[in-house]
């Protein structure tokens, strides 16, 4: 009987996930062979680091954390009418993302604290990017920061990498036995354009996140609000209690 956890990405709060890896440690159900634990936008950071890195791998999210909030500033708070006000500023502006320089960017950001090594096909995490051009999920393999600077563009930021984005922006979560995300949408009263567009975007994600939670063993969802959202430890902490709360409803 094979265990397939997932996770959400489409924040950076997704760097306190070490806490789930935590707690799956502690019951030593990371130490199943028939383990998988798929990943998807920022979730994908702690996995590779955990995995490559796992005696230091908290310290170096907890430094990343500061500098993450800054690089990824269009959804470090994460909101639904800031996104909205973004959107427009954009369409007003006719401001295009450039692609070279958005590969840059990602590329001097991952490399910078992302471990220069392989996944393969037979390990336990499994990274997922959205693929534009075949308009399909799929799971990526080979340097772990290719692999990453491909999972983690999302919209209005980043432009997509070689047709590749975060797939928590196209599909939400990917299948699992198990699901781990957190729930920050709040809905707004929309006024503008802009507002209903991306009103109607997050209701088909919202749409696509139920069915899939609907279909796992054991779903646990994180809530964050106020000084929360810029706490590390608190959040690694959450996804901690998420993780031993999820064991014990899958297990």
């Amino acid at each position: 009987m094979s265990l397939r956890i997932s996770l959400g990405g489409d924040i950076p709060h997704y760097l306190g996930a070490i806490g789930l890896l935590n707690a799956l440690s502690e019951k030593k159900v990371t130490e199943r062979e028939d383990l998988e634990i798929h990943c998807s936008g920022f979730s994908c950071i702690p996995l590779i680091l955990w995995t490559y890195q796992r005696n230091n791998s908290y310290n170096i999210l907890s430094t990343m954390w500061g500098e993450a909030s800054k690089f990824f500033k269009g959804i470090s708070k994460p909101s639904l009418p800031d996104i909205g006000k973004d959107i427009l500023l954009l369409y007003k502006m006719q401001k295009k993302v450039d692609l070279e320089s958005s590969r840059q960017k990602l590329s001097e950001f991952v490399e910078k604290w992302i471990p220069n090594v392989e996944i393969e096909e037979h390990d336990k995490i499994k990274i997922h990017a959205f693929n534009l051009d075949k308009k399909q999920n799929e799971i990526l393999y080979g340097n772990a920061r290719e692999v990453l600077i491909h999972a983690l563009p999302y919209p209005i930021d980043f432009a997509p990498v070689d047709g590749y984005i975060s797939s928590s922006w196209v599909v939400g979560i990917p299948e699992g036995d198990g699901i781990i995300y957190i729930d920050w949408y709040v809905p707004f009263e929309p006024r503008r354009a802009t507002d209903f567009l991306l009103m109607a975007t997050f209701a088909r994600t919202s749409s696509l996140i139920k069915r899939v939670t609907e279909k796992a063993k054991a779903t646990v969802s994180i809530r964050l609000s106020g000084s929360a959202f810029t706490d590390f430890r608190y959040v690694s902490n959450r996804f901690y209690l998420a993780g031993k709360e999820l064991i014990e409803k899958c297990l």
